[in-house]
């Protein structure tokens, strides 16, 4: 791939915090030792909190200001003005938030995606991406089994499903799960898998 690869990653409840732009800078900042790529941030609103007490307050706000749905179209809409080679990187919400959107008809084919600890996409096992889709899925979730969620998906030949040893939101310093760790780790797996792709 000769093009530059413009790498979109798509924040979690918590939107584009500094932490967020951090974590986005330092992949981005390893993956350009390899290729030539491009970062951009997409996040659930148009005026950043200054800040959450809580993920519960977090969780709140997204739910009652945005919600799935037009975290969907805010994605759709700022993918739109992107031309070339697009790599989606989600976190929790916004990986289900793409899910959904890679499972619409009019989806951008010079698109692929990787969603880590995705929750959401439990309640749309039924839907098909249709552009090259990798789960990182969490060691565990309290709500509900990883193992059904990943049986649900075996037969989706669009879909990589990968189970890490973390736990949900382990990417995100203001998570309570967060593996500073795991991250580095998978920062490291990120530039792998981007540069895999890029061959």
């Amino acid at each position: 791939m000769n093009d530059k690869l413009h790498i979109v990653f798509v924040a979690d409840i918590f939107g584009i915090t500094h932490e967020f732009k951090s974590l986005c800078q330092e992949v981005t900042s390893a993956i350009e030792q390899a290729l030539r790529v491009e970062c951009q941030m997409i996040g659930p609103y148009q005026k950043q909190p200054k800040s959450f007490d809580s993920e519960q307050a977090a969780y709140q706000y997204f739910t009652e200001q945005v919600g799935l749905a037009d975290y969907v179209k805010i994605i759709e809409q700022q993918l739109s003005v992107i031309s070339g080679n697009k790599l989606l990187v989600g976190f929790s919400v916004g990986g289900s938030a793409i899910w959904q959107l890679c499972s619409n008809n009019i989806v951008d084919k010079n698109l692929d995606a990787i969603c880590f600890y995705s929750s959401q996409i439990r309640h749309m096992t039924q839907l098909m991406p249709k552009v090259p889709t990798r789960l990182i899925l969490p060691a565990s979730e309290q709500h509900f089994s990883i193992t059904e969620l990943k049986n649900a998906l075996l037969d989706k030949p669009s879909v990589t499903l990968e189970q890490c040893d973390f736990l949900h939101g382990f990417m995100n310093q203001l998570s309570q799960n967060y593996d500073s760790y795991g991250c580095q780790h998978y920062i490291k797996r990120l530039t792998g898998l981007v540069s895999e792709q890029c061959v």
